[in-house]
């Protein structure tokens, strides 16, 4: 099997002075890297922002419409049920250990 031109074109021109990759991105690719990453850094705030953002929208709107119990009164309610368990299980203290 002998191999297409285009591969013998790419082998000739690895050892040119420029990578592949940047040959690549010059011919398919006509933004400029300083380009990309104006954009990048334009759009940075929004991307890296956007998943708190809808997380604080979606908790809202489940608050105003829904019944959400809370948390910190289930919190005491939960300990204080395993202090009883705890002192209802509890091995009783033995005279030698007093």
């Amino acid at each position: 099997m002998t191999p297409s031109a285009a591969t013998l074109s790419l082998r000739s021109n690895h050892s040119n002075s420029k990578p592949l990759i940047k040959q690549f991105r010059s011919t398919f690719a006509p933004e400029s890297e300083e380009l990309v990453a104006e954009k990048k850094k334009k759009m940075g705030i929004i991307r890296s922002s956007f998943s708190f953002i809808s997380g604080t929208v979606c908790g809202i709107y489940i608050a105003q419409n829904y019944n959400v119990p809370n948390i910190k009164k289930l919190g005491h309610c939960a300990v204080s049920m395993a202090k009883q368990l705890e002192e209802k299980y509890r091995k009783p203290k033995s005279r030698d250990d007093v």
